[in-house]
């Protein structure tokens, strides 16, 4: 063989290695390759552990809602364990969709999170026309956080204190009861139609821009009922202003411990309606990543400074790993497709 055209005849010693005289290219490819190898596999082993900077958890809806209150108190609690900051952002506008994409676009390295309900993940890809993604092949389940039932609230001046009353209200004047809701196929609009269609009745939908105006205006005696959650559910009823006739969770709330659930009152189609948020990342992220913020997760949320706060709101923390949140994707969009196909779609631009 030549001799390698840049030849190394000097010995040279490096940390009381001496490095040999190189004279091939043979030699001199087998050396350096060797070199090479030994400092990769030395950054590699001195990488510090997952996360070694700050973690963002983007919340598509605006600060103050049940997304946001979880994202928050989970937030503070990550930041402990994992002794770095994590850092909640809102991205509210365009029911969800605007936060959804941020975190679908994001580089799947863990270091950013999504909170969020069903209304962005399961219910968009029904009703919007069109989106920029698609929130089940572009998300990757970290774990169900929990799930927050509400309470169908009607004027404290209503002849009304059941289901069964209800529904005898509503046949006895077709159409002339209305509800309201925080928008146009949200989450409590779709759960509302599951009942009507459930009990046989057709109560006029009213669209509104969030919870709290549709409140007000039940409270005004412009609206018959809404769905809202139990805290405010609560708050309301003690002021003697609203009274809370049926809850959609799957057992009686200690917020409202003498309020019965629809299924108690043999209306079985809101079960299963009420709000969940889950917890998910950019699709491609690497699984010993979201194992390990699944698990993580499920440590904080049986915390009790975390779940002592998340009673006093009316939730109920699951907390669960990737493919039990997967499979509650799975069946909320089938349980909301049904109801939007029987109401005959909702399409939105």
């Amino acid at each position: 063989m030549k001799p390698c055209p840049i030849s190394f005849k000097t010995e040279m010693k490096m940390n009381h290695f001496e490095i040999p005289q190189l004279k091939t290219c043979r030699h001199a490819i087998r050396f350096w390759t060797g070199i090479f190898l030994a400092c990769l596999t030395g950054l590699v082993c001195a990488q510090s552990p997952w996360p070694d900077k700050p973690v963002r958890i983007i919340v598509p809806t605006a600060a103050g809602s049940g997304s946001d209150l979880i994202a928050r108190t989970l937030a503070q609690r990550l930041s402990e364990i994992w002794k770095q900051s994590v850092v909640v952002e809102n991205k509210a506008g365009a029911s969800g969709i605007i936060g959804v994409d941020a975190v679908v676009k994001a580089a799947p390295d863990g270091f950013t999170l999504l909170m969020s309900s069903a209304s962005p993940l399961v219910i968009n890809p029904v009703i919007f026309r069109k989106l920029p993604h698609d929130p089940l092949k572009q998300l990757a389940p970290v774990s169900h956080v929990g799930i927050a039932p509400a309470a169908f609230l009607v004027n404290s001046t209503t002849p009304v204190t059941n289901l069964k009353e209800l529904v005898a209200l509503a046949k006895a004047q077709p159409k002339k009861l209305s509800y309201g809701s925080f928008g146009q196929g949200s989450g409590a609009h779709l759960a509302i139609e599951a009942f009507n269609q459930g009990a046989g009745i057709d109560m006029i939908h009213v669209p509104y821009k969030g919870t709290g105006p549709a409140v007000s205006d039940l409270i005004a005696g412009q609206i018959t009922l809404t769905l809202a959650d139990l805290a405010t559910a609560q708050s309301q009823i003690k002021a003697g202003k609203l009274r809370a006739i049926a809850i959609n969770g799957p057992a009686r709330s200690p917020l409202l411990p003498d309020v019965a659930t629809f299924t108690e009152q043999a209306y079985p189609a809101m079960e299963g309606t009420y709000a969940r948020f889950g917890l998910l990342a950019p699709v491609g992220t690497p699984q010993a990543i979201l194992n390990k913020v699944s698990a993580d997760t499920i440590t904080a949320l049986n915390d009790p400074s975390v779940s002592d706060r998340f009673t006093s709101l009316g939730y109920t923390l699951t907390g669960s790993t990737p493919d039990k949140l997967r499979n509650w994707l799975k069946e909320d969009a089938e349980r909301w497709g049904k109801v939007i196909q029987a109401i005959g779609g909702i399409v939105l631009d």
